[in-house]
């Protein structure tokens, strides 16, 4: 009896062990980025002229879907005047960002001047899908609303002048702008630095039902062999 009883428990046990083996971890991790920056160069975005949206995408893996914690930027000339939106849309499957927004984020506070990382957390909460693609976009054109200038930095080295090749769980696509607003895009060979931070999906699983039987199971086989247990005492006597 005491053996089968412990047998029990080490069943159920393990049966605990092996949910909580099953859950992913609830801690952000990198999605898509290329921090660390060393400032080695930027590109201006101004709602006046010249460059006013720039976009980058990323496509993520097929397996689990990540809620969105926030995206960091580094950015230079951002003071409390400026105005501009953070984004992530949609993918219609071309070469641009769709028309979309999925999620907005909240403008920081400005820490003055210098270069600084910026993060941007997200308006409400939003998922990524496995297996589908994003883009990051940052637009301070005027027709959005937008207004002043900022620099969204980049690294440069011998080995990588333009920039460092973002990675992450999610694979890098390209970075696009555009100088009217988002109507028309080029391509951008300009690898700017940013993260996007998220945490994983945690996994389904059917661990609290098998618990649940595991530890019926026991108890109505231990309830079963004490009333026969009973009997026999009761026989003796």
């Amino acid at each position: 009896m005491k053996i089968q009883a412990q047998a029990l428990l080490l069943g159920a046990t393990t049966a605990i062990a092996w949910g909580a083996v099953n859950v992913a971890p609830s801690y952000a991790i990198n999605l898509i980025g290329n921090f660390p920056s060393n400032d080695g160069g930027a590109s201006r975005l101004s709602s006046s002229s010249g460059t006013n949206v720039r976009a980058v995408s990323f496509t993520l893996p097929t397996g689990t879907d990540y809620i969105l914690q926030d995206a960091v930027l580094r950015l230079g000339s951002y003071d409390s005047t400026e105005v501009f939106k953070v984004q992530i849309r949609n993918d219609t499957g071309g070469l641009n960002p769709g028309p979309d927004v999925l999620a907005n984020f909240t403008l920081p506070d400005s820490k003055g001047s210098g270069n600084f990382n910026y993060s941007f957390t997200p308006a409400t909460a939003f998922t990524f899908q496995q297996n589908t693609k994003y883009w990051l976009y940052v637009d301070i054109s005027s027709g959005s609303g937008g207004s002043g200038t900022i620099d969204w930095l980049r690294s440069s080295s011998d080995a990588n002048p333009t920039g460092v090749t973002p990675v992450g769980v999610a694979s890098f696509g390209a970075y696009r702008f555009s100088n009217n607003g988002g109507t028309d895009f080029a391509n951008s060979g300009n690898l700017n630095s940013f993260q996007v931070n998220a945490t994983a999906v945690p996994w389904e699983t059917d661990a609290l039902p098998v618990i649940g039987s595991t530890v019926l199971f026991g108890l109505g086989l231990w309830g079963k062999n004490k009333f026969a247990q009973k009997k026999i005492d009761n026989l003796k006597q």
